[in-house]
C-alpha cells in the first residue's frame, strides 16, 4: 500500500486522528487526577450512644457509627479512644478490641448478636461502612492489676466455704466483714475511673498513610457512677453465687454523647 503525503487530510481524517490520539491520552490523565488531585474525604459519624463498662477488664467503652469514604477507599489499619476526666485530667488510653454485629439473630427464641476480633477493613469509595466496636484497656497490666486484687479473694472464699462446710447465706456477712474483703474493696476503689463529672473522648482513626481524630463528650452522673462501682462487690461475690448456680449482675451505663464530626486531620 502507497501512502500519499502530498494529499492534505480531509476534515474527517484529521477528526479521526484527534478522538483516537484523545482516547490514548485520556486514561493517562484520568489516572493523574486520581492520584495526585482528587482527595480522599474521609470521615466518622457517630450513632451518638456510648455503653460504659467496668468489670474485670477494668474500664472501657464501645460505641458506634458509620465510615464515610468519598472519591477514594480507605484501609482503615487501627482505632483507638483516650478518654479524659475533666475533673482531674486522669486519662484511660483504649485500643479497640471486638466488633459488634449490629444485626441480631434469633437463636433458640433468643435475640443474639455476634463479636469478632477487630482487624483492618476497607471502606470503598462513595460508601458508608458501619462500624460497632468495643475497646480494652490499652495498658498491658490493667488486667493484670485486677486479677490480683480479685483472686486471692476468691480463693479464699472457695476455700473457706469448703473447708468450713458452710452455706453460702451464712457465709457471706463474715466474708464481707473480712479483712481481705476489705482491702480488696479499697484496692478497687483506689483504681476506679469513672467517677460523676464530665469527660472528653478522642477518638483516634488510622486509614491509608493518614491519622484523623473525632472529639467529642459525655457526663456521668452520681447514680451512674454508683451503678458502675457496684460491680466491684459482684465481682468479689461471684465465687458464693456460683456456689448456688446464680449469675451476678455487672452494669452498664449507656450515654449519649456529643462528637464533633468534623475531623481534625493530624
Amino acid at each position: 500500500m502507497k501512502f500519499d503525503f502530498s494529499t492534505p487530510m480531509t476534515i474527517y481524517e484529521l477528526l479521526a486522528i484527534i478522538l483516537a490520539a484523545l482516547a490514548l491520552v485520556i486514561p493517562f490523565f484520568k489516572w493523574i487526577y486520581d492520584k495526585y488531585i482528587r482527595k480522599l474525604k474521609f470521615n466518622f459519624l457517630a450513632s451518638g450512644k456510648l455503653s460504659v463498662f467496668f468489670n474485670k477488664s477494668g474500664a472501657y467503652v464501645s460505641l458506634g457509627g458509620v465510615y464515610e469514604a468519598k472519591n477514594k477507599t480507605a484501609a482503615v489499619k487501627n482505632i483507638s479512644a483516650k478518654i479524659k476526666r475533666t475533673s482531674d485530667k486522669a486519662i484511660l488510653s483504649l485500643r479497640w478490641s471486638t466488633f459488634q454485629s449490629p444485626v441480631f439473630r434469633q437463636i433458640a427464641g433468643n435475640y443474639e448478636t455476634s463479636f469478632e476480633t477487630a482487624h483492618p477493613f476497607k471502606v470503598e469509595a462513595d460508601t458508608l461502612t458501619p462500624v460497632f466496636v468495643e475497646f480494652e484497656n490499652a495498658e498491658q497490666n490493667s488486667g493484670e492489676i485486677i486479677n490480683s486484687i480479685i483472686n486471692p479473694l476468691h480463693k479464699k472464699a472457695n476455700s473457706d466455704m469448703n473447708t468450713l462446710n458452710i452455706s453460702v447465706q451464712a457465709y457471706d456477712p463474715s466474708y464481707r466483714a473480712s479483712t481481705e474483703y476489705k482491702n480488696a474493696l479499697i484496692a478497687m476503689n483506689d483504681i476506679f475511673f469513672w467517677k460523676p463529672g464530665d469527660y472528653t473522648i478522642k477518638l483516634i482513626t488510622e486509614y491509608n498513610n493518614s491519622t484523623f481524630s473525632c472529639y467529642g463528650e459525655f457526663s456521668l452522673t452520681k447514680e451512674d457512677s454508683e451503678k458502675l462501682r457496684a460491680n466491684i462487690e459482684e465481682l468479689f461475690v461471684e465465687p458464693l453465687a456460683n456456689k448456688i448456680n446464680c449469675r451476678i449482675t455487672v452494669n452498664t451505663v449507656s450515654k449519649e454523647f456529643k462528637l464533633d464530626n468534623q475531623s481534625r486531620k493530624e
